[in-house]
């Protein structure tokens, strides 16, 4: 009996497409992960202190703790598309 075993034969450009296209996925998932937590975080800071919202020494707090939160978001988000891009730099 003869069996024939189909020759596959994958393009390398087709290849490394699909293996960017679910990097930047991955890139796009985590993304979306780290700004919900932080939306998640400013909010819980936000309800946390709203019962003394009237001291003014407490809503600068709550002022400073969001600005963190903001910017510790935007650094996480950064991070996850700068460190990819430094190292295919280097390659």
């Amino acid at each position: 009996m003869f069996m024939a075993t189909p020759n596959v034969v994958f393009a390398e450009e087709d290849v490394q497409s699909r293996v960017n296209t679910a990097l930047t996925t991955v890139q796009s998932v985590l993304t979306g992960l780290i700004v919900t937590v932080g939306i998640v975080v400013a909010l819980w800071v936000i309800i946390k202190r709203m019962p003394s919202a009237d001291d003014p020494q407490e809503k600068n707090e709550v002022y400073k703790s969001v600005g963190r939160v903001i910017g510790l978001v935007a650094i996480g988000a950064a991070i996850v598309w700068i460190v990819p891009w430094v190292y295919s730099l280097f390659q």
